[in-house]
């Protein structure tokens, strides 16, 4: 075999009912030279190897180094990546490769232990099930018809996120603030940005890619935005801020409504995100311009932050709160990975009217610069093993704490200590380089093929 090649060699899997039963060849995948420079869709599947190769377990079938949410994300990405993968020729028996992991993660995940945990851990198994299902489809929609597309888990797939959905609905509360979700039906009632931007995601996506296309799901999806957007939780930059507590909660009901007043201005990348996919969404089922004038919106208000109230840009990067302390959680770490993900959905090409793709497209061209910003310096972050790094601006930086804005409350960091770095290096104080931190350069990895191409 010659050095610019890579053998694969698959046998037959069988993962429980139904199985799947991998071709027994040996596959080969042309690569660059050595002397190329490697190309976004190169970078993707180097991103994806060690991401598979480091942190995921194949005989467990999960990320041991995860936690169930994060895991959940991880997976979403795991399909979206393959999905990429797969609409390459060049790289499909790599992609078979990785959709046997995802086969293997549906076994691994601990599907009883996250039904009874709060409605955004539920949410998150939903929107990773349908990506699952989106990457055969496209595979079912691109491949030759004698080739092995893994649609024959398509069912299994779908009865997860149905099952997950239908838990999820029952989150929606109308006792509290005239609607919206509840985060987690255990503690005191809290009506969080990302719970409530997970459902109208979640419900359109269950609408557009869920084989029973329910309408029932499309109502949730448009209720759910109408209640976000009359919510109140967007600051003065027009950032979503955490949520909303409720001062007279234990008011007698003689009182009178009991309105969501009680701010947390905390900004979150992650906040900035969800709601991108769902926005697309439902501009794709209705044929409504507005929602995808909401996102760019919104993504604008992101792009402009430096300096402003919720700030989450630095030096042109996006730039969680946590990461120029190192003291972000499994949390924290995770949440620009959910926001390049949910980016590049929005951004994705317009398959409606020709005069909306089209326009669509040229918005979207005003920010492939600033991708390429961003996944350049993610990309630079990597160790000698190749795991990206959480803090993506850290080079030349010195660590500082940030300065919150008055009335943030940072609950998803707490008690996080950064620590000493080790041969200068930022991202290694605090949990480090993890699997939570890999996929956030991923995800920008992916952001950078698929939307700047």
């Amino acid at each position: 075999m010659r050095p610019s090649q890579l053998l694969l060699l698959f046998s037959t899997l069988a993962l429980g009912s139904p199985f799947i039963r991998a071709p027994a060849a040996a596959y080969e995948i042309t690569l660059q030279p050595p002397s190329t420079k490697p190309s976004a869709l190169d970078n993707l599947a180097t991103a994806l190897a060690t991401l598979q190769d480091r942190f995921f377990s194949l005989t467990t079938g999960t990320y041991p180094s995860g936690i169930d949410w994060t895991r959940a994300v991880t997976g979403t990405l795991l399909a979206a990546s393959t999905t990429s993968l797969s609409l390459h020729k060049s790289h499909r028996a790599l992609a078979d490769h990785y959709l046997s992991h995802i086969i293997s993660f549906f076994y691994g995940q601990d599907d009883a232990s996250l039904k009874t945990q709060a409605f955004d851990d539920i949410l998150w198994v939903v929107l990773q099930w349908l990506e699952a299902i989106k990457t055969l489809d496209a595979r079912v929609a691109t491949f030759p018809p004698s080739s092995w597309t893994g649609a024959e888990w398509r069912a299994p797939f779908a009865q997860r996120a149905l099952e997950f959905y239908t838990l999820a609905e029952t989150g929606w509360d109308t006792l509290l603030c005239g609607g919206g979700m509840v985060w987690n039906p255990r503690l005191e009632p809290y009506k969080n940005a990302v719970t409530n931007e997970l459902f109208v995601a979640a419900s359109i996506s269950m609408f557009l890619y869920h084989p029973t296309h329910n309408r029932t799901h499309l109502a949730n999806a448009m209720a759910g935005h109408r209640w976000l957007a009359k919510s109140g939780m967007q600051n003065t930059h027009g950032l979503y801020t955490d949520g909303f507590h409720v001062s007279r909660l234990r008011a007698p009901p003689e009182a009178g409504e009991k309105h969501c007043d009680v701010r947390n201005e905390m900004v979150y990348t992650y906040n900035q995100g969800v709601l991108l996919s769902g926005l697309r969404g439902l501009a794709e089922a209705t044929g409504e311009r507005v929602y995808l004038e909401e996102g760019f919106a919104l993504v604008d208000a992101v792009r402009s932050s430096e300096g402003a109230v919720g700030e989450i840009v630095r030096a042109g990067v996006l730039t969680e709160k946590c990461d120029p302390a190192g003291r972000c959680s499994q949390d924290g770490q995770t949440f620009k990975a959910v926001w390049m993900h949910h980016f590049t959905r929005f951004c994705e090409p317009m398959l409606a009217g020709a005069a909306v793709a089209e326009w669509h497209a040229h918005e979207c061209a005003e920010y492939r610069e600033w991708m390429l910003v961003n996944a350049e310096a993610a990309w630079g972050t990597r160790d000698e093993a190749g795991v990206v790094g959480s803090w993506w601006g850290a080079r030349g930086q010195a660590p500082r704490e940030t300065v919150m804005d008055v009335g943030a409350v940072d609950y998803r960091n707490e008690g996080q200590v950064g620590g000493e770095t080790v041969k200068g290096d930022l991202n290694d104080r605090g949990r480090g380089r993890t699997v939570e931190s890999h996929t956030g350069g991923l995800a920008a990895l992916r952001a950078v093929l698929e939307v700047v191409g």
